[in-house]
């Protein structure tokens, strides 16, 4: 058998094996000096692209996302590998990977970091038989062999962590934010949660946890059978958890749940469905070869586990072969799903304006202002500023209520109901509803948000202000052009028009919040089409940093006021 290791970096191992076609398994390991810190199964019928390292495309059968660095000109052009970036073998092809990312504060440039099979190295690309780091990290291998007699061991993400099946605050943890997240599902739908993927795995095959594991995971069976339906019903049950009092994370294809009494333990949280075929589907996706039909599904039974007890399906064995493979019995701490991945249902996957809408409700939940924003500040000082406002995206109603504290009515409108509840509270906590209301409007429904502006125009017998703040960077452009259609067919001679947005020259700093969709738009185009096709004159933009801090983030915004 041969093979080399083609990538290393900080964070990931891919290499491979040649082997005679249907050899017995292929098992590498990973040493630090003469400690193996890891070890795993190569995996047939893969492209080296597949692994999603940090050096090549996550996309299986895509070219490398760089060229080596040549000494030499003359070097040029390399002469192209296979177009499916797999190799070539008269015998079987068998990929790898180790994740890698926590070694680095144990090793320096004494140590030989090797990849071996059958006890001999293989060749790293550009290093040769071994490679030495060029740092020396702050601790030493002594203490990462400690740690592993202690029962630490090399996550499934490369981390130096301890065993599940030895972390017991873990297992408590976890095992009390699945009932917890069972009983909301259950109430809501009548779905059983059941454990799935890694969680599901090691019940089955090791009666408990997989030690090198991250995190839980659990899943339904939803009622529907096409991937929108069952999407959409991810995103309410989204809503429902944000209700019970928890913080939820809502991923294209999962939800992370945490309790906020318990914030450094999650659970992740999977829809599935069976298909008009009755084949079982995960947006997720699967790394099995045989389908899991309606007709194998025998319903749920329920198991001790450690921390307590829970759900599995019926038919446990056949679920973990459809979505690991007729090797699960084989523990593979390498296991990679962009490498190892062999079906994904990904019309199931969440657009991005159900993660939004999740997400803001999720923020909103979570975080309360008492006093308006800098720009609410700016725009009040003016003395041009209207006595109505109709602030659209208004969110928890922080502008809107300060609006109105200033003397002015005020009108919020935003698709989060979570938001609007606790605007429409935080109103009627100042004793400010009469001058400050709000209304739940989708602006993406061009027939909503006609009605909502229609209202807040009637109401309006002097000029009114159309005010936006960091909301034109929140949603996509289609969406934005139909609010810009909108205010134009509703705003009358006089009316003004503020908004303050983030700029493409704020794209590739450093953001705070990270979870939620943002688009960076160019101020000066929008300037041109404020001015030009929607006929707003100017009277005050700018564009820069110091507008609105916020923690660690100064972003470069744009604002601009105009009257029609």
């Amino acid at each position: 058998m041969v093979g080399m290791v083609e990538e290393f970096s900080r964070r990931l191992v891919v290499g491979w094996v040649s082997v005679p076609k249907g050899a017995d398994p292929t098992r590498l390991t990973l040493h630090l000096n003469d400690l193996q810190i890891s070890a795993t199964y190569a995996t047939a019928d893969s492209a080296m692209s597949g692994a999603g390292s940090a050096l090549r495309s996550a996309t299986r059968e895509a070219a490398p996302d760089a060229d080596p660095v040549l000494a030499h000109q003359w070097q040029l052009p390399m002469i192209p590998g296979p177009d499916d970036d797999r190799r070539n073998s008269r015998q079987e092809i068998r990929t790898f990977s180790f994740r890698v990312r926590g070694i680095w504060p144990y090793v320096g440039p004494r140590t030989r970091i090797t990849v071996r099979l059958d006890g001999r190295p293989l060749p790293i690309y550009r290093h040769g038989m071994y490679l030495s780091p060029p740092k020396k990290g702050r601790k030493s291998i002594e203490e990462l062999k400690r740690l592993f007699d202690e029962g630490y061991l090399m996550s499934q993400y490369g981390t130096v962590l301890l065993s599940k099946k030895l972390d017991v605050d873990w297992q408590d943890a976890v095992m009390a934010l699945y009932h917890r997240t069972q009983k909301v599902v259950r109430e809501a739908f009548g779905y059983d949660v059941f454990f799935i993927y890694g969680t599901l795995l090691g019940a089955v095959r090791e009666g408990g946890y997989i030690g090198h594991d991250m995190d839980f995971d659990a899943a339904y069976v939803s009622r529907h059978r096409t991937g929108p339906e069952a999407a959409q019903e991810l995103c309410d049950l989204a809503m429902l958890l944000i209700e019970d009092g928890l913080d939820v994370d809502t991923l294209p294809n999962a939800l992370h749940i945490v309790d906020p009494a318990n914030p450094d333990h999650r659970i992740d949280l999977f829809h599935t469905y069976f298909d008009d075929q009755g084949l079982m589907r995960f947006s997720f996706g699967v790394a099995g070869s045989t389908d899991f039909h309606e007709s194998d599904w025998q319903g749920t039974e329920e198991i001790d586990f450690p921390g307590g007890r829970g759900l599995v399906p019926g038919a446990a064995e056949r679920m973990v072969a459809h979505l690991y493979g007729d090797d699960w019995r084989r523990p593979k701490p390498g296991f990679n799903w962009n490498l190892d991945r062999t079906d994904q249902a990904r019309e199931a996957i969440l657009t991005t304006a159900q993660q939004n809408k999740a997400y803001w409700a999720n923020f909103y939940a979570r975080n309360a202002y008492t006093s308006g924003s800098t720009f609410f500040e700016f725009i009040n000082a003016r003395d041009d500023t209207p006595g109505t406002i109709i602030d659209i995206g208004c969110g928890d109603g922080r502008d809107s209520c300060a609006f109105a504290t200033a003397g002015r009515s005020a009108l919020g409108l935003d698709q989060s109901s979570v938001g609007i509840e606790h605007a429409t509270a935080h109103a009627a906590q100042l004793d400010l509803s009469d001058t400050c209301r709000f209304l739940v409007c989708d602006v993406s429904d061009v027939d909503d948000l006609g009605k909502a502006l229609d209202e807040g125009v009637k109401a309006a017998h002097e000029p009114l202000m159309f005010y936006l703040r960091f909301f034109l960077h929140a949603i996509p452009e289609e969406v934005q052009d139909g609010l810009l259609a909108a205010i134009d067919a509703h705003a009358r001679p006089g009316d003004y028009f503020a908004a303050e947005f983030r700029t493409d020259k704020d794209e590739a700093n450093k953001h705070v919040h990270t979870r939620h969709y943002r688009r960076f738009q160019n101020a000066v185009e929008f300037s041109a089409r404020l001015s030009g096709d929607l006929g707003f004159e100017i009277l005050h933009e700018e564009e820069g940093t110091g507008l609105s801090p916020y923690k660690d983030e100064d972003p470069v915004l744009y604002r601009v006021v105009a009257r029609r």
